[in-house]
């Protein structure tokens, strides 16, 4: 994201109450809509694998992480207690990027219903940034959108706003309580002292409207390319952390070797690494096979998978004679003929996994982000429209097999082509 956002680098082409899920991949009343307890009464725990479709591990040498679905979505911890996210979160990119996502402030109004609906549902964590929404007057447009709708909510939630209920205003206070905002902090050029790291958090609390943020993050690593400005990213956000400016510290696109280091700077500083941001999809399983995963695994750090749904490439929505429109369709121009095969594949497989409600197929979108969940990731789409949302929460409270993982990992080996890593 750094890469099409800021061009650094060049182009760079528990268990949840509550959580409510969508009758299907399209939107639907609040009515239709059902939770997941609900849900889990009404159908058993899966296990095997499903009829027509089969997988070899032969296709990677590398160990493929599964993780099978237990019965009912679970939050994660992270940050030795300090965080409690949700299976999946939303993440913001999109809220205030003219540039690559072609932001429009008249659509603000639906962006709140899209929060709104997200915390209705159970979803705690939103990620953001300091960079999302730079130029025209937009700078840090996304935090400031965030913390308008986090201040107003439930005042027009779908769930909660007719309600007189004393035991729905509880409800809803708890909810919005539990949102954990995640924001990054850009190594801009001239952010070469750890003061200026820590200024930076500060600024981005005073956009959100909060005393602290929940989840601090290193946007990127500066160590191939300016390794003294490195050091002072890490102080200053250890410094943020220890001010309490942030509750928890997160990192993004961190490879392996530098995770060690930052690691065990933090170490000395008594500063947990609570989660990792990287792009891991389908079509980017690059933290599979450089190491990362594995030194996440070693270091008790949380993996995040950011752009799940590779930027719209594996929504089913494009191809060679549909390009993503504007950036995107320059930027992935090479990758767009290799996709039929691999949507292929996922079509089939969301043909078998009907929604238990509904019997609509599940979505191209709604296989990608549960293979994510399958790889013991947490994925944060982005979603601009309630239709979008309710899609992506389309693709809780169940998980592919193995044996479909393995499918769709011997078929995005075989179409041969990845989206570049920011």
């Amino acid at each position: 994201r750094r890469g099409l956002l800021l061009g650094a680098g060049g182009l760079a082409v528990a268990t949840t109450p509550g959580l409510i899920l969508p009758g299907g991949a399209s939107a639907s009343p609040a009515s239709s809509r059902v939770t997941l307890a609900a849900l889990n009464q009404k159908r058993s725990v899966e296990s095997g694998g499903t009829a027509g479709i089969s997988g070899s591990s032969a296709s990677s040498s590398q160990k493929s992480r599964y993780v099978a679905w237990s019965g009912s979505e679970r939050n994660t911890v992270v940050g030795d207690g300090a965080l409690s996210l949700s299976p999946m979160g939303v993440g913001t990119w999109s809220w205030g990027n003219q540039f690559v996502w072609g932001y429009d402030e008249s659509n603000d109004p639906v962006l709140e219903k899209v929060f709104d609906r997200a915390v209705d549902a159970g979803v705690n964590l939103f990620d953001t940034a300091d960079s999302y929404g730079t130029g025209n007057g937009l700078d840090g447009r996304s935090e400031v959108l965030l913390g308008e709708f986090l201040k107003r909510y439930p005042e027009n939630s779908e769930r909660f706003s007719s309600s007189s209920s004393s035991g729905d205003k509880q409800e809803a206070s708890k909810l919005q309580s539990e949102v954990n905002i995640a924001s990054k902090f850009a190594p801009y050029p001239w952010r070469v002292t750890p003061q200026s790291i820590t200024n930076a958090a500060k600024e981005s609390a005073a956009r959100l409207g909060v005393d602290q943020i929940q989840l601090g993050q290193l946007h990127w690593s500066t160590g191939n390319y300016q390794p003294l400005q490195e050091r002072a990213l890490w102080c200053g956000i250890a410094d943020a952390y220890d001010q309490g400016i942030i509750k928890a510290v997160g990192l993004s696109n961190y490879g392996p070797k530098q995770l060690k280091r930052v690691a065990a700077y933090m170490k000395r500083r008594d500063v947990p690494i609570a989660t990792l941001q990287v792009q891991y999809h389908l079509l980017s399983r690059f933290p599979e096979t450089n190491g990362t995963r594995e030194t996440c695994d070693e270091l008790g750090i949380r993996l995040i998978a950011y752009s799940p749904l590779g930027l719209g490439l594996l929504t089913g929505k494009y191809s060679t004679e549909n390009p993503p429109p504007g950036l995107r369709g320059f930027a992935y121009k090479d990758v767009l003929p290799a996709l039929p095969e691999l949507l292929g594949t996922m079509k089939e497989i969301g043909d078998v996994r009907r929604d238990p409600k509904t019997g609509v197929p599940k979505t191209p979108a709604q296989i990608a982000l549960n293979w994510c969940l399958c790889k013991d990731t947490t994925p944060i789409p982005g979603a601009k429209t309630l239709k979008q949302l309710d899609e992506n929460l389309g693709a809780l409270g169940w998980r592919l097999s193995e044996a479909e993982v393995a499918a769709l990992d011997d078929a995005a080996v075989k179409a041969g082509k990845s989206t570049s890593q920011n």
